[in-house]
């Protein structure tokens, strides 16, 4: 009689990111091709790790390179701040084929790190709102007074045709969040607000009828593959600013600024949904390639089998 068979061990992956929207995004990305190992959050986990899948945090990146576990680092939103990157195994780079830039040496541009192509929901239910200050100190008042701002007009935005808000999806530190809701007006006490820890807001652009967000990737992506307008808000610090210049000289998208002459949010809404449509009509025509999560996951795979 033949003794049973013990099933191997599956093997362990840390999957990591920074607690910002893009970061985020890009690891549950990535995570979602990666069904055949076992993940896990917790960077001291035992048994040894396989390897690593780590967005944006340079500095556990680096600690685990040191400590022997093989890394794959990614860098969500653009070449990391100063342009230097951790020590680790394999390098990538989420950059769009449409977004342009030149290559670096020693780092893979995976292309556009995508959410699976949703369809939109017939009835169109409101819109939903992304501000993005990950850095923001509580009493930094200018910086809380200027998202305070970009937060009242992206409501206002969001509130043109009477829908309702879906959710405010707020990037920012717990410890700033009731500074910066208190600066962006009273009438914020009723926002439906979420943080990125709480919700992948994927599942409420099914819904949306339109997208309010900080400059960011993810928030092209996001409109692309639910086919929802979207709005820009202005920049609110020096990435984010570059990272604008990016998008509206490589797309042409519309920004809100309800500080500006002559704008309202109404008119900028409504020019919304026929820019965005003729750059989502320019994006299929070039044939965008959306497969970024899969190849970053393709580098984790090969780590597994190789790692040095």
């Amino acid at each position: 009689m033949s003794s049973p068979t013990t099933a191997p061990p599956r093997l362990r992956v840390l999957a990591a990111a920074r607690p910002t929207l893009e970061s985020q995004a890009a690891l549950r990305h990535v995570s979602a091709h990666l069904t055949e190992v076992e993940l896990t959050g917790k960077p001291d986990a035992s048994p040894a790790l396989g390897a690593a899948v780590v967005c944006d945090d340079d500095v556990l990146a680096a600690r685990l390179s040191a400590s022997g576990v093989p890394v794959v680092f990614v860098a969500s939103g653009g070449p990391p701040p100063g342009g230097t990157w951790p020590s680790s195994a394999v390098r990538c780079l989420h950059r769009p084929g449409w977004l342009g830039g030149q290559r670096t040496v020693g780092v893979h541009t995976v292309g556009t790190i995508a959410p699976p192509r949703a369809a939109r929901a017939r009835a169109a239910r409101g819109a939903v709102v992304q501000l993005s200050t990950p850095d923001l100190h509580p009493a930094d008042h200018a910086a809380v007074a200027r998202a305070g701002a970009a937060l009242r007009a992206a409501a206002e935005a969001a509130r043109y045709d009477g829908k309702p808000l879906l959710a405010v999806v707020l990037d920012a530190p717990v410890p700033a969040r009731s500074a910066l809701l208190s600066a962006a007006g009273e009438d914020t006490g009723a926002l439906p607000v979420v943080g990125v820890e709480e919700v992948a807001t994927e599942r409420l652009l099914a819904e949306a009828s339109l997208l309010v967000s900080s400059p960011l990737l993810t928030a092209v992506n996001q409109a692309h593959a639910a086919r929802v307008p979207l709005l820009l808000l202005p920049a609110l610090e020096a990435d984010q600013a570059s990272r604008l210049a990016g998008i509206t000289e490589a797309a042409g998208i519309e920004v809100l600024d309800a500080a500006a002459p002559d704008t309202s949010a109404d008119r900028a809404v409504r020019s919304a949904d026929p820019v965005w449509n003729r750059i989502s009509r320019a994006l299929e025509h070039a044939g965008d390639d959306r497969r970024g999560a899969q190849r970053v996951a393709r580098q984790v795979r090969q780590l597994l089998l190789a790692p040095f």
